[in-house]
């Protein structure tokens, strides 16, 4: 059995944490809040751990170069310290394309703009990302990337809720979380790095999710 390229961030606690929805901050420590209905009983009151959006870990999926990978992003991140898509590759939460495909016919079944059916399927609050470019790529011949895969969970920023239902599994929508991309402290630095690794960003394509062809 092939070894994943980052297998030692799959294995990383912080890092499915994140997947998970933990939010942490600068330094990596877990963020918490005081608990708003402490039990009287208890000499002090316990912190509440934040979680916010993330999936449910179902399960490993490993990505090489025939998988075609997807994410909606934001146009207004291009150009920020990398050349072409490659600013927009570097995060770990993508779906695999026949996810994208089901996304796009139900966006059609219910008649909504896809970003639309995107934000309540992926949770993805407006606050989060402006969704205003898909992004496609594919990993580098003879890289192999580990995934954790699941349902999304609820999003919440400035007062936008995206709920994903857990009592109606059938709606729901997997996404993938490669770890070893993105920003989290855990990674110190190398997530762009790391994108430019094992992607080429002269392969990856971008789309205009209000296009025509994507919408009912």
């Amino acid at each position: 059995m092939a070894r994943a390229i980052n297998d030692p961030w799959w294995l990383n606690a912080g890092l499915a944490m994140e997947a998970e929805g933990y939010q942490f901050d600068r330094a990596g420590a877990v963020q918490t809040v005081a608990d708003p209905n402490p039990d009287p009983a208890r000499r002090s009151a316990l912190p509440i751990v934040l979680r916010n959006g993330g999936l449910i870990r179902k399960r490993r999926v490993e990505l090489a170069e025939d998988n075609r990978m997807f994410r909606f992003a934001a146009r207004r991140y291009l150009g920020l310290g990398a050349p072409g898509l490659l600013p927009l590759l570097n995060s770990p939460w993508w779906m695999e394309e026949e996810r994208m495909v089901l996304l796009l016919g139900r966006a059609r079944e219910a008649g909504v703009p896809l970003v639309e059916m995107a934000r309540r399927q992926l949770a993805l609050p407006a606050d989060w990302t402006d969704c205003d470019i898909i992004v496609s790529v594919r990993p580098l011949p003879g890289i192999l990337l580990a995934a954790h895969a699941g349902p999304g969970l609820t999003a919440e920023s400035s007062g936008e809720r995206r709920i994903i239902a857990h009592e109606a599994p059938h709606l729901f929508m997997d996404q993938l979380y490669v770890p070893g991309l993105g920003r989290h402290p855990a990674l110190a630095g190398q997530g762009a790095a790391n994108a430019a690794a094992w992607f080429q960003s002269a392969r990856a394509t971008s789309y205009d999710p209000a296009a025509r062809g994507f919408n009912p």
